[in-house]
């Protein structure tokens, strides 16, 4: 009787790695994320998972074009007359742009540290949106939700491999970023910034979180979506405050620190 008991609770233990939802999810996104915030525990380390498994392919198909479209920088003049000490310094300086750490480490654990954050952040504010508008749903169902509604984003990078793969150029101008000029600063990068993470894949992700927002918050579709827009509007501002901080300090030089 008691290796029963234990076989069963050991059949009901819940997996947190979870990829049923994968393709219900694009074809049948309401029942998918119905069955999603049922779920009393988490569920998000899948779509998790496999967004990091999207970047890293993409990180490691752009290494070869960055590499080739680094700047060529001629030795300066004498060079032959410096010491092997200087000489293995300059050398060692020119191919820091290339190395490995720069060209891959740093722009993978950016993307992985954005997708962890982001969906960490975006899913906390979206249960406080949620419940200042009188839900009592928990951030588990939140972050639930966020994780598998930003499912999109793999699609966004497999098309950006296929891009890349056939033009041999890096994506430049991502979103609606490339309509701004470029070098603005103030108030301006803060916006090209904003535009560059509004795609038609942002606009997705926002479609699946409201209607998951709408299945867990037991509000009014007019409340949940105005508390979904709300949500997201709070974190792309947060998101574009980084490039806003770098226009100012790249204006220090030039006495603009609060320009706009």
């Amino acid at each position: 009787m008691v290796e029963q008991d234990v076989s069963f609770v050991e059949e009901e233990k819940p997996r947190k790695f979870q990829l049923k939802w994968f393709f219900p999810l694009f074809f049948k996104p309401g029942k998918a994320l119905a069955e999603i915030g049922e779920k009393n525990y988490s569920v998000w380390l899948a779509p998790l998972v496999l967004l990091m498994v999207s970047a890293l392919v993409l990180v490691l198909v752009s290494v070869p074009i960055i590499s080739a479209a680094a700047p060529q920088v001629t030795p300066p003049e004498g060079f032959e007359y410096y010491s092997p000490q200087q000489q293995q310094q300059f050398s060692e300086a020119v191919g820091v742009n290339s190395s490995p750490m720069v060209t891959t480490v740093f722009p993978l654990v950016g993307k992985f540290l954005g997708i962890w954050i982001g969906w960490f952040l975006l899913g906390s504010i979206l249960h406080l949106s949620l419940t200042l508008n009188g839900s009592r749903s928990s951030n588990r169902s939140a972050l639930n939700i966020v994780a598998w509604a930003s499912l999109p984003f793999i699609v966004r990078d497999i098309v950006q491999i296929f891009a890349i793969l056939i033009s041999h150029q890096i994506i430049k101008g991502p979103g609606l970023s490339g309509f701004m000029a470029e070098g603005v600063t103030g108030f301006q990068a803060f916006l090209t910034a904003l535009l560059a993470f509004v795609d038609i894949y942002l606009i997705w992700q926002i479609i699946l979180i409201g209607i998951g927002a709408i299945k867990i918050s037991g509000l009014k579709a007019g409340k949940a979506w105005l508390a979904t827009l709300a949500a997201i509007l709070i974190f792309l501002a947060l998101k574009a405050i980084p490039g806003l901080i770098t226009s100012q300090l790249s204006g220090l030089s030039t006495g603009g620190f609060f320009f706009f």
